[in-house]
């Protein structure tokens, strides 16, 4: 296909929906006449027509300058584009579509709506494969103005079809511009953009949890986005079910939005770490309606973890027990040492586990008991209580001096005895070096004076 018309290729890591694997067809110096010729050349190509009926068909429409009957028979060959057409001759036939849309400015948003509807596996039982799809997809979109519908229409096959197929890789770039796409595409409502960040989200965790959920809580906390119930539930049910311990405080105002209360309940004895409430209202939410989204194998252990770590942080030794920290927590004791390592693999305190006595020496604590709202400086437990004893016997020694000075007031109080020693040598060396004068003067006077 390559001989029929001039192409350039272009990363699509530079394009307004980056990829890491796929580049851009552009066709270049073309006009509307030829480039139409061409697409009708390649359309008997790919459907074998003897007779040329695509060239005859649109040579004539040309020649007539029937436009509104060209637009129309450019509309109805979309349906053969990824239905009919080789693996090679896709991509090419796309891009040339594209520069003949961009020539017919006037009916270009209308060709290309078309042309996504028809190149949409949700819309049609497409052959070609994949990963060619949503390049065509991406090329459509980066043709389109940033305030177009159509680009939203674009964006959301391409979400879907990476949903679908389960494609990894692309839906972070997808993620980290979502903001900026919605923002400029004119009249879509908050249904369509719920809709879409909620495909987003989903996909998203299954290649990273972690970034997924602070990719929702950016949307909610920085870009102030206002996301359905529905999809409330699925995050705080991805939060709620994870073996990471996340910190939601900031996202304590959107509770609410859920339009649960068990779940709004559920979600505040997580960010307190209760774990002994947790328990007594277990079966309420295990009958709840959104029960079946949470692993509550994975939440339980979660609670455990958070208990725990709220009772090391009110203690004072900076050496705990295990049977200590299970009869405080009511964490059965053989369940303790999985949560400390739980606790210290994710970052929440520091310290070394011993077996042999079956208790934790914790160095540092870095969230503040009873919620995980804050993150001061790391509390030093055992250099801080190295530096209390020290700072204590400095103190006990001063009040001694104090006392003994009280004592003896009105009284002479000889210098110490270091001070003494110092002024004895001193008088003692002075005498020496006063006698040694003396004897050099008199060895120096003659005998007969």
């Amino acid at each position: 296909m390559k001989d029929l018309y001039h192409v350039v290729e272009v990363d699509l890591r530079h394009q307004a929906i980056p990829t890491e694997i796929m580049s851009y067809t552009i066709v270049l110096d073309k006009d509307l006449n030829l480039s139409i010729l061409e697409l009708a050349a390649i359309l008997d190509l790919e459907s074998k027509s003897e007779d040329h009926k695509y060239t005859n068909t649109f040579k004539s429409l040309l020649d007539e300058k029937n436009t509104q009957e060209l637009v129309k028979q450019l509309t109805e060959v979309q349906q053969y584009f990824a239905t009919k057409f080789a693996r090679k001759s896709f991509e090419p036939t796309i891009n040339l579509y594209l520069h003949i849309a961009n020539l017919l400015e006037n009916e270009k948003l209308g060709l290309l709506s078309s042309l996504v509807k028809n190149i949409d596996p949700a819309s049609v039982p497409v052959t070609i494969p994949s990963d060619l799809i949503i390049l065509a997809l991406t090329n459509v979109f980066s043709s389109l103005p940033n305030t177009s519908t159509v680009r939203y229409d674009a964006l959301l096959a391409i979400v879907n079809l990476i949903l679908k197929e389960n494609i990894s890789g692309l839906i972070s770039n997808i993620a980290k511009n979502i903001d900026e796409y919605l923002s400029t595409i004119e009249n879509i409502s908050t249904e369509q953009k719920t809709q879409i960040i909620s495909l987003i989200f989903k996909q998203y965790k299954l290649e990273d949890e972690e970034k997924a959920v602070a990719y929702i809580q950016s949307l909610i906390n920085e870009k102030s986005y206002k996301l359905d119930s529905e999809t409330l539930i699925s995050v705080f049910a991805t939060i709620l079910s994870s073996t990471i311990l996340y910190n939601i405080a900031s996202l304590e105002s959107s509770f609410p939005a859920t339009e649960n209360d068990t779940l709004v309940k559920l979600l505040k004895l997580y960010l307190t770490g209760d774990y002994a409430t947790f328990c007594s209202n277990k079966s309420e939410f295990q009958n709840a309606s959104f029960a079946s989204q949470i692993n509550f194998s994975n939440l339980e252990s979660s609670f455990q973890s958070l208990a725990a770590l709220n009772f090391l942080v009110t203690v004072e030794n900076a050496n705990i027990s295990y049977n200590t920290i299970s009869e405080s927590t009511k964490i059965p004791v053989d369940e303790i040492e999985i949560k400390l390592i739980t606790l210290i693999s994710q970052g929440f305190i520091a310290g070394k586990l011993s077996q042999s006595t079956s208790s934790v020496n914790v160095n540092s604590v870095n969230f503040s008991a009873p919620v995980l709202t804050s993150k001061p400086e790391l509390i030093n437990w055992a250099s801080l209580s190295g530096s209390l004893t020290s700072w204590r016997q400095n103190v006990n020694n001063l009040q001694s001096v104090i006392d003994n000075l009280i004592s003896k007031r009105g009284k002479r109080v000889n210098a110490p005895n270091v001070i003494m020693a110092f002024h004895q040598q001193k008088l003692e060396a002075k005498e020496a070096r006063e006698k040694k004068a003396q004897e050099s003067a008199e060895s120096a006077t003659p005998a007969n004076a």
